[in-house]
């Protein structure tokens, strides 16, 4: 198989890349809405590609997304669902209620740290993925996310900017765009730090191995005593590895 075109569909940009090899290449961002093809078809035609496997939480573009693939002129696309083959088992009361996108990292993390295991999402909304060693996927913690807690700040004050997230080394601010920026970066990390070390505690063991992504991944993690593996493509790996298990 030359490569497996690989897209993640969100509630406002998709992400498109071409699994190789253990490898995720020619990654690309769109408007998940987009509106003509004309927009998109140059990442969906960009390499060859044997197979196409998608992720979507946005279930009303998918019929535009399938036209697109067969303007390409590329295979028939595999959406993932708990249905099919994650090299992980499921164990949750209602599988068809995950994320298609939180399976793929949660394959990626199985496949590429082992189990029990956490996957981290800073995205809109910032999700916490559990992987047991004998049970599998068992679950998540959903919180707000930065772009949220930014939003709702400039949204319900009349003196508060918005901003987006920032380096500071500051721990007092001395204006309030670095005041907005220090409380967002420690308060984010004191959530994150809690949860992990209730989900430590709860597995009864230390240093969890944690797996991130999403876009504000690195800006919380970055000199942090909390170690953590960071991959800005781990849900395009998953869709790849899914597609090698299925196809």
């Amino acid at each position: 198989m030359n490569s497996i075109l690989v897209i993640d569909i969100g509630n406002t940009s998709t992400s498109v890349g071409y699994y190789r090899n253990d490898r995720v290449s020619g990654v690309g961002r769109c408007n998940s809405r987009f509106k003509s093809m004309d927009e998109v078809l140059p990442l969906v035609t960009a390499k060859p590609a044997d197979a196409v496997v998608i992720a979507s939480v946005v279930p009303s573009v998918n019929a535009r997304w399938k036209r697109l693939i067969k303007t390409a002129k590329l295979p028939s696309p595999l959406f993932v669902s708990h249905e099919l083959e994650l090299g992980i088992s499921v164990d949750y009361p209602k599988p068809e209620n995950i994320g298609a996108d939180r399976l793929a990292n949660a394959a990626a993390a199985a496949s590429l740290l082992g189990m029990p295991s956490v996957v981290c999402d800073f995205g809109t909304a910032l999700t916490f993925d559990i992987l047991d060693g004998k049970r599998g996927y068992i679950g998540g913690i959903i919180c707000p996310g930065l772009p949220l807690m930014f939003d709702y700040l400039s949204e319900k004050t009349a003196l508060l900017p918005h901003i987006k997230p920032n380096k500071t080394k500051a721990i007092v601010g001395r204006n309030t765009t670095q005041a907005m920026q220090i409380g967002a970066r420690l308060g984010y990390r004191g959530m994150v730090r809690e949860v992990l070390l209730s989900l430590e505690k709860d597995f009864r063991v230390k240093n969890l191995p944690i797996c991130c992504t999403g876009g504000y991944a690195g800006w919380i993690f970055k000199d942090w005593d909390v170690a953590a593996t960071i991959d800005p493509n781990l849900t395009l790996k998953g869709l790849g590895i899914i597609g090698q298990l299925n196809l």
